[in-house]
C-alpha cells in the first residue's frame, strides 16, 4: 500500500490500480450540486465570484471539512432546510468520493420568493389560475397601418435628406405626383388637421387601452372553448331529440342560433330542444343564448 499524501486542496491515495486523487474542487461542487437540488434552495447568480449555493471544503488525508452558503425559499422552517441539507450534502459527499465527512456547517445567507417553476411548491398555496384568451388589441390594424405609413414617411424623408447633401442625385418624390414641386408653407389646414391628429391619437390610446374582449367560453376555471364549439355541441344534443331530423347551429359570441328541421308538435320540439341544449352546456359559463327555429319537415 502506498503511502497517503494529504494536502490542502486534494487528497491522494494508491492502490494495486494506480492512484486516485480527489481534488478539494470536486468535493466542493458536489456539495453545491447536493444543496442546489434540495427543493427549498433557490439559486442565486452572482456578477462577480460565485452565486449560491456555495460550498467551501477542506481535504486533510481521508477526511474532510464543508461549509455551504444557500438562499432558502419563503415558507419552509429554515431550521429544517439547514438540517435537511447538510444530512444530503454529508451523504453524497462520502458516496461519490469515499471521504469521511467531520462536519457540514450550513450557512443561509438569504431568503427568497418561491419562483411558480418550482416543482416542490407549497403544498398549502392556492392553485394559481390559468388568464382566459382574449381577443387582439383593437387598435393594432390601426397600429399597423400607422406603422407602414410612418416608415414610408420616414424613408422618403430620408432620401430628401441625402438629396439635398449630394449624396443622392434625382428626384424622390416625382413631379407628376401632386403636379409641381412639393414646397412645405404654413397653411390654413395645418391646423384643422393638427386637431384632427390629436383626436385620432387620443380614440387609438383608448382603443389601446381598453379591455380585451375574451373569446372563448369557459367550462370551470382551467378548460375554455370557442362559440363554434359551443355550437357543435349544442347542434349534437339538438339532433338527439325525437321529432328532430336534422339540426344546425351557428355561433355569434354569446348567442346560439339554432335551426331545427322537424315534424310532429312544434311546442313540444321546440321546449325539449331547448332543455337538451341547456342541460348541455350547463357547465358553460357565460351561458350563452339560445334562439330556436323550426321547420317542418
Amino acid at each position: 500500500m502506498a503511502d497517503t499524501v494529504a494536502e490542502p486542496s486534494s487528497v491522494t491515495y494508491g492502490g494495486d490500480r494506480g492512484r486516485l486523487v480527489i481534488a478539494q474542487r470536486a468535493v466542493e461542487r458536489i456539495a453545491e450540486i447536493t444543496a442546489h437540488r434540495h427543493g427549498a434552495v433557490v439559486r442565486r447568480d452572482a456578477v462577480l465570484g460565485r452565486g449560491l449555493p456555495k460550498a467551501r471544503a477542506v481535504v486533510a488525508g481521508r477526511r474532510t471539512r464543508i461549509e455551504v452558503q444557500v438562499a432558502a425559499a419563503w415558507g419552509r422552517p429554515l431550521e429544517e432546510v439547514a438540517a435537511e441539507v447538510q444530512q444530503a450534502v454529508t451523504e453524497d459527499v462520502e458516496r461519490f468520493t469515499g471521504l469521511g465527512v467531520d462536519r457540514v456547517d450550513v450557512e443561509i445567507t438569504a431568503v427568497e420568493a418561491r419562483t411558480p417553476t418550482e416543482a416542490d411548491a407549497d403544498v398549502h398555496a392556492e392553485p394559481l389560475a390559468a388568464k382566459p384568451p382574449v381577443a387582439g388589441p383593437v387598435a393594432r390594424a390601426f397600429g399597423i397601418v400607422g406603422a407602414l405609413v410612418l416608415v414610408a414617411v420616414g424613408a422618403v424623408g430620408i432620401a430628401e435628406m441625402l438629396r439635398a447633401t449630394g449624396l443622392l442625385r434625382g428626384q424622390v418624390i416625382p413631379e407628376g405626383w401632386f403636379g409641381r414641386t412639393v414646397v412645405l408653407e404654413p397653411a390654413g389646414w395645418l391646423r384643422p388637421v393638427g386637431i384632427a391628429a390629436i383626436v385620432v391619437g387620443l380614440i387609438l390610446l383608448v382603443l389601446a387601452l381598453k379591455p380585451r374582449r375574451r373569446t372563448h367560453l369557459a367550462v370551470g376555471e382551467f378548460v375554455w372553448i370557442r362559440p363554434a364549439a359551443a355550437a357543435r355541441l349544442a347542434a349534437d344534443s339538438a339532433s338527439g331529440v325525437d321529432s328532430v331530423t336534422a339540426a344546425s347551429v351557428v355561433a355569434k359570441r354569446r348567442r346560439l342560433h339554432a335551426t331545427v328541421t322537424m315534424f310532429g308538435e312544434p311546442s313540444r320540439v321546440h321546449d325539449e330542444v331547448r332543455t337538451a341544449i341547456a342541460d348541455r352546456l350547463q357547465a358553460v359559463t357565460p351561458q350563452p343564448r339560445v334562439r330556436v327555429d323550426l321547420k317542418e319537415d
